[in-house]
């Protein structure tokens, strides 16, 4: 009878037979044997609200345990012992054991006492479901609702980590935390800093609602707020952005910066701010934002500030309305052409003044708009460019445009060259070339003028012409010396020219505009020879096994007539007072320009050097660097009635070993400077004054930089992304709070540059100016989480220290410090700010700042 019971037990229940065999302890068993179908008891146990669905567990369940496994007949559950293993799904599981109820469909999981450690635990209950981790000292799980809880537990967030006293999952996408505690903080049993709240509901992958939630830094609370959302996902989200609040020595106090940021979808967004003063200010910030990858992206941002501080008929009233327009727009239309805009709009400077405090908008003098469309043929010489340019000046208000520019281009062509040539078997006429330019430009200038009434009057000025030139040149190549004639023309169309007479009443020459088709035509031809000579020299010296001087001579003669003649018709005269003739081009005030005035027939010499070394490192290998480049050039015009030969200019650089850069120049004049008449005359001064040359400029540079240790060169994925990642990066048209330093590479220990400038010229000996500036920066660590940099510029000639710059960042494990002082200068002042580290924590920070405009304060 036993034997027959015991029969029936192992076709029953085939696991009990399994879990019975005594089991070597260094393998692990596993079961997927049952499938659990008995309707749940646990639901109300849980939570009594929650619906339980009719259908069973509808998957195979599989489990393992490094001890045993046991299963019994009377209770129907399964204990699995040590190293516990359990997978359902998406559901895996690890604990020191695990407990699995067919009644009520469902599963508890605890640790094991330590044997080191008396009175703690191992193999705490550990689960993975849907990308989302759960941790604790007990935790609760049913099949077939696929809800559960965790006692003592933490998860994991998307960035940071969410502990509870009780975590209970009610659904695949809400777990609701009893006594929850949030944090991006890396070490998870002694956080830096936390939000602590009796009741959290979260959302995997979306947020964290709380309910009375308290702050602690260390322990120790430092402000509560009645509830808190906080993001939990990576990537953009929309949401409210945080003001910052503050004292302003001008407008009073003030609410900076309150706004909301809307994520539209995964290729646009939106964000919207205010600032608000106390003393009748208002600022009003948007950026719309767009992108879609490989194909194009841009943003469209503009800003309004209005000051009312008095009434707008008082006697120099500051009462002002200033606005602000960006938009950038980058797409590539097909493979061979392509669209970029970079436009800036503004009401006038005070925009700036008013609403940043970066010292490069502040020093702004122009604002500038760029939209270009280029395109290529594949396999053709030919290209186009299409341009709308801008330039806003701010200082005067005048706006100068190209409405627009239009360009044509072939590159250089030989149209006699045979594709299966080589360069030996090359006929002389192959070596033929041309290339062309075709531009149309139309500019358009607008500007401001005072009458003598003292009110403001727009002159609107418009200039068209179209300008094609076309390259001539022959290239054949010799053996010893290239042989490079060239012939240059340029045909310009102008729909209008100017004439000018002299208006005996008032001394005044009026200028008139005559509309009409004229055609401007010019050329230059020449030719030009060069070689090269190479010397080299083994000196056998230490490890130098060569030096090698190469020397590349040039000659040059360039021809081009006197298009000043009147038989040009390019030049007219008009008589003054004193009844002299005044020339000038009737095309002086054209978009092109005129074609030069006076004949010339130069000759020009240029001589180029460049010493070479070449050092041994072992048998195999050898290092070469150059020591010195240096250049000279001269020239002779045999046209010019005076003053013919031109000035000596040489230029040369050098580096030393890979820390020092010095390069510079100097120009030599070989003509006597003649104080009545203001300038050179021609005569040498070799003849009057024994000497051979003045020098009239002289220039010279030397830089530094050295570092210690590398930078870091890893980039991740999420750095390619176009928009950002978080609420606090989705700046306004202009953040007038201080930027903080987002990378910091700690792996560069020690780090520097120094620069030497120095610039002298020459008119004559009792005119001489100087510039010599010294500009240094350094930036260490002091330990491996204080980084500080200075950076400084000393004008030697005034003795005065220009912008210097200093800042000390401190890493604070989850929190970061930057410091950022300006000592001296207009805008001097200081910004320090704390804040998370965390992308969607960064609004949470202390910040002070001040200068001596009262912008920040």
């Amino acid at each position: 009878m036993v034997r027959i019971i015991f029969i029936i037990s192992l076709l029953l229940c085939p696991a009990l037979a399994f879990s019975q065999i005594v089991r070597d302890t260094s393998k692990k068993s596993a079961d997927t044997l049952f499938k659990i179908t008995e309707p749940d008891t646990l639901v109300n146990k849980i939570n009594d609200t929650i619906k339980t669905t009719d259908s069973g567990v509808d998957a195979v369940i599989n489990y393992s345990a490094e001890d045993s496994i046991v299963y019994d007949l009377k209770s129907k559950k399964i204990n699995l012992y040590n190293e516990a293993q359990l997978t359902y799904k998406d559901l895996k599981l690890n604990a020191g054991r695990i407990t699995v109820d067919e009644e009520t469909q469902t599963l508890e999981a605890y640790g094991i006492p330590d044997t080191v450690n008396a009175g703690k635990f191992m193999q705490s209950p550990l689960m993975f479901q849907a990308d989302t981790k759960y941790e604790g000292a007990k935790l609760l799980y049913n099949f077939e609702t696929q809800q559960g809880s965790v006692s003592m537990g933490f998860s994991d967030a998307e960035i940071g980590y969410y502990f509870g006293e009780k975590i209970k999952k009610v659904t695949s996408d809400v777990l609701f935390i009893k006594n929850g505690i949030y944090t991006t903080s890396s070490d998870k049993e002694d956080p830096e800093y936390y939000f602590l709240s009796p009741k959290m509901k979260v959302i995997p992958n979306d947020k964290v609602i709380a309910q009375s939630v308290f702050l602690y830094i260390e322990g120790v609370p430092v402000f509560w707020i009645p509830f808190g959302v906080f993001p939990n996902r990576t990537g953009r989200s929309s949401g409210l952005i945080p003001p910052t609040f503050g004292d302003d020595a001008s407008y009073g106090k003030y609410i900076s910066k309150l706004g909301y940021f809307w994520a539209i979808n995964d290729f646009t967004d939106l964000s919207l701010t205010g600032s608000f003063f106390s003393k009748g200010r208002l600022d009003l910030y948007g950026r719309f934002r767009y992108a879609l990858k490989y194909n194009f992206s841009g943003s469209i941002d503009g800003g309004y500030s209005r000051i009312r501080l008095g009434e707008s008929t008082d006697v120099g009233s500051p009462n002002s309305d200033a606005w602000g327009f960006n938009l950038t727009h980058n797409q590539t239309l097909t493979p061979t052409s392509r669209i970029d805009a970079n436009m800036a709009f503004v009401s006038s400077k005070n925009f700036y003044n008013t609403t940043t405090n970066s010292l490069s908008e502040l020093l702004l003098q122009n604002a500038l708009s760029n939209l270009t469309y280029t395109k290529i043929w594949e396999a053709t010489p030919f290209s186009l460019n299409i341009n709308y340019y801008r330039d806003q000046n701010l200082q005067t208000g005048d706006i100068y445009e190209r409405l627009p520019m239009i360009n044509f281009s072939m590159s250089q062509t030989f149209p006699f060259e045979n594709s299966y040539s080589d360069t030996y078997n090359k006929k002389i006429y192959e070596y033929f070339n041309f290339s062309y330019n075709g531009n149309l430009l139309n500019n358009r200038t607008k500007k401001t003028i005072t009458t003598v009434l003292n009110t403001d009057s727009t002159f609107t000025d418009w200039r068209s012409g179209f300008n094609n030139t076309i390259n001539l040149a022959f290239s054949p190549k010799f053996d010893l010396i290239s042989f490079n004639p060239y012939f240059f023309y340029n045909e310009i169309w102008y729909n209008k020219y100017v004439e000018k007479t002299f208006n005996i009443a008032d001394s005044s020459v009026i200028t008139n505009d005559i509309n009409g088709f004229k055609a401007l035509r010019y050329f230059t031809t020449g030719v030009s020879l060069s070689t090269r000579f190479v010397g080299i020299f083994s000196p056998r010296i230490f490890n130098v096994t060569g030096i090698r001087h190469t020397i590349t001579p040039a000659l040059t003669y360039g021809y081009r007539p006197d298009f000043s003649d009147p038989s040009w018709g390019y030049y007219k005269t008009y008589a003054d007072a004193d009844g002299k003739e005044i020339k000038y081009s009737i095309f002086e005030k054209e978009v092109f320009g005129s074609a030069p005035a006076g004949e010339s027939q130069s000759v020009a010499l240029t001589l180029g050097n460049v010493f070479e070394m070449k050092t041994r490192v072992n048998d195999s290998t050898e290092n070469k660097f150059q020591l010195l480049n240096f250049d000279a050039g001269i020239g002779y015009n045999f046209a010019a009635d005076s003053l013919n030969l031109s000035d000596l200019v040489t230029t040369f650089r050098t580096n030393i070993g890979s820390y020092l850069n010095i390069s510079g120049g100097a120009s030599f004049n070989f003509y006597k400077y003649d104080d009545n008449v203001k300038g050179r005359i021609n005569k040498f001064l070799a003849d009057t004054d024994g000497k051979l040359a003045d020098m009239t400029n002289f220039s010279l540079s030397l830089t530094t930089s050295f570092s210690l240790g590398e930078a870091s060169s890893v980039i991740s994925e999420k750095d390619s992304i176009v928009l950002y990642d978080s609420i606090s990066d989705s700046r306004s048209y202009r953040d007038i709070r201080t930027s903080m330093l987002d990378e910091i590479d700690f792996n560069i220990p020690f780090s520097g540059g120094l620069g030497f400038n120095y610039l002298q010229t020459r008119t004559n000996q009792n005119s001489i100016s100087r510039f010599s500036n010294l500009s240094g920066n350094i930036a260490f660590n002091l330990t491996q989480k204080w980084r500080f940099t200075f950076s400084a510029n000393y004008d030697i000639v005034n003795r005065q220290i220009t912008a210097p710059y200093i800042t000390a960042y401190r890493d604070l494990n989850s929190w970061e410090m930057n410091f950022n002082w300006y000592p001296a200068g207009v805008y001097r002042g200081f910004s320090l700010e704390i804040r998370i580290k965390a992308p969607q924590l960064r609004d949470i920070k202390v910040t002070k700042q001040t200068n001596s405009r009262g912008v920040f304060n």
